[in-house]
């Protein structure tokens, strides 16, 4: 078995809850001081090893594509890496949204060259790259993507990039 650094840090913090609960546990008095951060770490420490925070919608301290079996709502990557690919979205009705976070994290979305799009961006500590433009640090800023038409459908993607990285890819 490789040993990454989620593994790594997961025996880590595994180790760190197990003492404080076996130094609370061995006295009688019950000290719920100690007993929260051991029982927070040991969770966190059982979370990084063997599964992820959240569902399918969420990135937290990973590697990984957001699922896109319910492509429309909202889409978190935490302390993490994702890719949200857009390509696998066949059609779109009229008022779906998108919302994507990242937060001290890296993220890259991938639009459908088939799919009219509107993309509306805020950066806050962070940087944002679309085709063509840039936002860096603080500000937000909008992108057109194929032909919007009044009354025809569209996709609207609401992106939000805190103390991270967001590249909007047009394939």
């Amino acid at each position: 078995m490789k040993i990454t650094g989620n593994i790594l840090i997961g025996i880590i913090l595994l180790i760190m809850g197990f003492v404080l609960l076996a130094a609370n546990f061995m006295g009688i008095k019950v000290n719920l001081f100690r007993l929260f951060p051991g029982t927070a770490l040991v969770i966190l420490g059982i979370v990084i090893l063997f599964g992820h925070f959240g569902g399918h919608h969420e990135v937290f301290f990973d590697r990984r594509k957001v699922d896109l079996n319910e492509p429309f709502g909202e889409k978190s990557i935490i302390f993490a890496e994702g890719t949200i690919d857009l390509n696998d979205l066949n059609s779109v009705k009229l008022g779906q949204k998108i919302k994507i976070n990242v937060v001290f994290g890296s993220g890259r979305l991938i639009l459908n060259p088939g799919i009219p799009t509107v993309v509306q961006a805020s950066s806050a500590f962070s940087s944002l790259q679309l085709p063509g433009q840039s936002v860096n640090f603080l500000g937000s800023t909008e992108y057109r993507t194929g032909e919007i038409k009044t009354g025809e459908p569209y996709l609207d993607i609401e992106a939000n990039v805190v103390f991270g990285h967001l590249k909007v890819i047009k394939p």
